[in-house]
Protein backbone atom coordinates (compact mmCIF):
# COMPACT_ATOMS: atom_id res chain seq x y z
CA UNK A 1 0.00 0.00 0.00
CA UNK A 2 1.41 3.23 -1.11
CA UNK A 3 0.06 6.31 0.16
CA UNK A 4 -1.24 8.83 -2.01
CA UNK A 5 0.45 12.24 -1.37
CA UNK A 6 0.72 15.88 -3.30
CA UNK A 7 4.01 17.47 -4.03
CA UNK A 8 4.35 21.22 -2.67
CA UNK A 9 3.71 23.27 -5.12
CA UNK A 10 7.01 24.93 -6.52
CA UNK A 11 8.24 27.59 -4.24
CA UNK A 12 8.37 30.19 -7.37
CA UNK A 13 5.75 29.75 -9.77
CA UNK A 14 6.34 32.06 -13.19
CA UNK A 15 2.56 32.30 -14.08
CA UNK A 16 2.80 34.75 -17.41
CA UNK A 17 -0.83 36.93 -17.11
CA UNK A 18 0.00 38.95 -20.41
CA UNK A 19 -1.93 36.34 -22.45
CA UNK A 20 -4.74 36.75 -20.17
CA UNK A 21 -7.69 38.11 -21.76
CA UNK A 22 -11.62 39.48 -20.56
CA UNK A 23 -13.79 38.78 -23.35
CA UNK A 24 -16.43 40.94 -22.17
CA UNK A 25 -14.28 43.52 -22.17
CA UNK A 26 -12.71 43.10 -25.03
CA UNK A 27 -16.22 43.22 -26.97
CA UNK A 28 -17.25 45.96 -24.89
CA UNK A 29 -13.84 48.18 -26.07
CA UNK A 30 -14.81 46.61 -29.47
CA UNK A 31 -18.21 47.57 -29.69
CA UNK A 32 -17.06 51.13 -28.19
CA UNK A 33 -14.50 51.58 -30.73
CA UNK A 34 -17.10 50.51 -33.46
CA UNK A 35 -18.88 53.46 -32.29
CA UNK A 36 -16.34 56.11 -32.28
CA UNK A 37 -15.18 55.08 -35.87
CA UNK A 38 -18.92 55.34 -37.07
CA UNK A 39 -19.56 58.81 -35.15
CA UNK A 40 -16.05 60.29 -36.75
CA UNK A 41 -17.60 58.85 -40.10
CA UNK A 42 -21.01 60.57 -39.90
CA UNK A 43 -19.26 63.85 -38.69
CA UNK A 44 -16.17 64.33 -41.33
CA UNK A 45 -18.96 63.26 -44.12
CA UNK A 46 -20.91 65.82 -43.31
CA UNK A 47 -18.38 68.38 -43.63
CA UNK A 48 -17.23 66.38 -46.81
CA UNK A 49 -20.64 67.43 -48.19
CA UNK A 50 -20.62 70.86 -46.78
CA UNK A 51 -17.03 71.59 -48.09
CA UNK A 52 -18.38 70.23 -51.48
CA UNK A 53 -15.35 67.31 -51.99
CA UNK A 54 -15.98 64.79 -54.63
CA UNK A 55 -14.56 61.80 -56.09
CA UNK A 56 -11.25 60.84 -54.76
CA UNK A 57 -10.58 63.59 -52.70
CA UNK A 58 -13.98 62.63 -50.99
CA UNK A 59 -12.63 59.00 -50.22
CA UNK A 60 -9.33 60.71 -48.73
CA UNK A 61 -11.02 62.67 -46.07
CA UNK A 62 -12.88 59.64 -44.58
CA UNK A 63 -9.10 57.68 -44.22
CA UNK A 64 -7.57 60.86 -43.13
CA UNK A 65 -10.36 61.14 -40.48
CA UNK A 66 -10.45 57.43 -39.56
CA UNK A 67 -6.64 57.04 -39.27
CA UNK A 68 -6.48 60.18 -37.14
CA UNK A 69 -8.94 58.90 -34.50
CA UNK A 70 -7.34 55.48 -34.91
CA UNK A 71 -3.73 57.86 -33.81
CA UNK A 72 -5.34 59.26 -31.25
CA UNK A 73 -6.83 56.16 -29.45
CA UNK A 74 -3.63 54.51 -29.73
CA UNK A 75 -1.89 56.95 -27.95
CA UNK A 76 -4.92 57.19 -25.48
CA UNK A 77 -3.67 53.20 -24.79
CA UNK A 78 -0.31 54.72 -23.98
CA UNK A 79 1.02 52.52 -27.60
CA UNK A 80 -0.54 48.90 -26.59
CA UNK A 81 -3.74 48.17 -28.07
CA UNK A 82 -3.51 44.32 -27.17
CA UNK A 83 -4.80 44.35 -24.00
CA UNK A 84 -7.91 46.10 -25.07
CA UNK A 85 -8.46 44.10 -28.28
CA UNK A 86 -8.29 41.14 -29.43
CA UNK A 87 -5.42 41.81 -31.94
CA UNK A 88 -3.25 45.19 -31.85
CA UNK A 89 -4.38 45.60 -35.69
CA UNK A 90 -8.44 46.18 -34.46
CA UNK A 91 -7.74 49.06 -33.50
CA UNK A 92 -6.35 50.30 -36.84
CA UNK A 93 -9.29 48.19 -38.90
CA UNK A 94 -12.08 47.41 -37.23
CA UNK A 95 -15.08 48.92 -38.05
CA UNK A 96 -13.91 50.89 -40.90
CA UNK A 97 -16.05 49.48 -43.74
CA UNK A 98 -19.02 50.43 -41.44
CA UNK A 99 -18.04 53.80 -40.44
CA UNK A 100 -17.58 54.33 -44.28
CA UNK A 101 -20.99 53.30 -45.44
CA UNK A 102 -21.81 55.87 -42.85
CA UNK A 103 -19.76 58.33 -44.41
CA UNK A 104 -21.00 57.92 -47.88
CA UNK A 105 -24.34 58.23 -46.92
CA UNK A 106 -23.85 61.82 -44.78
CA UNK A 107 -21.40 63.09 -47.28
CA UNK A 108 -23.51 62.51 -50.24
CA UNK A 109 -27.18 63.83 -48.34
CA UNK A 110 -25.23 66.86 -47.26
CA UNK A 111 -23.63 67.34 -50.83
CA UNK A 112 -26.90 67.27 -52.01
CA UNK A 113 -28.74 69.59 -49.57
CA UNK A 114 -26.19 72.06 -49.93
CA UNK A 115 -24.93 72.03 -53.55
CA UNK A 116 -27.51 70.65 -55.13
CA UNK A 117 -30.66 71.63 -53.67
Amino acid sequence: YRAHHMEPPPESTDVDFSEVFAGDKIAFNTQKLNYCQVFVAIISGCVAGVLGLTGLLGFVAFFVTSLLLSGALYLKVSCEPAPYFKQGSDLWFEGVMQAMLSYIFFWTLFYDIVHVY
